[in-house]
């Protein structure tokens, strides 16, 4: 397979693995750390912290890893394309990935203002039942999340073998 030692072939590869490691440290968060800290036994204080703490951590790389690898899906979709080559998988798969912020933002953005503001002391205190709600909610909404990456991943492995 000659085709592999191109350096558009090696920048596809490493979008299609991303995307596929970014769909599996998302779901990572909903699958292990949701549960562990719901199943802690820990106070209100701790569920916050516990909480916080891999959202703050997720927060860190989720959404630039995301950006870096919708841009490596455009750039291989943009050469592909001037090469007469098929290129509208690497395009969904940029949109895709790009879909995380949206998303968020839609769906999960109220459960993070109120549990960052909980988390700080700057929101109305909240009980220990609604506290697990808000992270058992938030835990089934991130999992949803998993399926964007997972489907710039297929998209891209898709495209990758058009050729």
């Amino acid at each position: 397979m000659p085709f592999l030692s191109t350096p558009l072939t090696l920048s596809a590869i490493g979008g299609i693995l991303g995307s596929a490691w970014l769909s599996g440290s998302i779901g990572a968060l909903s699958i292990c750390a949701v549960p562990a800290i719901l199943q802690s036994g820990t106070t209100s204080e701790g569920l916050l912290k516990g909480w916080h703490l891999q959202f703050s951590r997720g927060m860190h790389y989720i959404p630039t890893t995301s950006a870096f690898i919708a841009l490596n899906y455009v750039y291989l979709a943009y050469r592909y394309r001037a090469q007469g080559l098929e290129w509208r998988g690497f395009a969904a798969g940029a949109v895709s990935n790009l879909l995380l912020a949206p998303f968020t933002l839609l769906f999960i953005g109220g459960i993070n203002k109120i549990m960052i503001a909980a988390n700080s002391g700057t929101g109305k205190p909240l009980s220990q039942e609604a506290i697990r709600k808000l992270i058992d909610t938030w835990g089934n909404l991130n999992a949803f999340r998993l399926f964007m990456p997972l489907a710039g991943a297929s998209l891209g492995l898709w495209n990758l073998l058009q050729q």
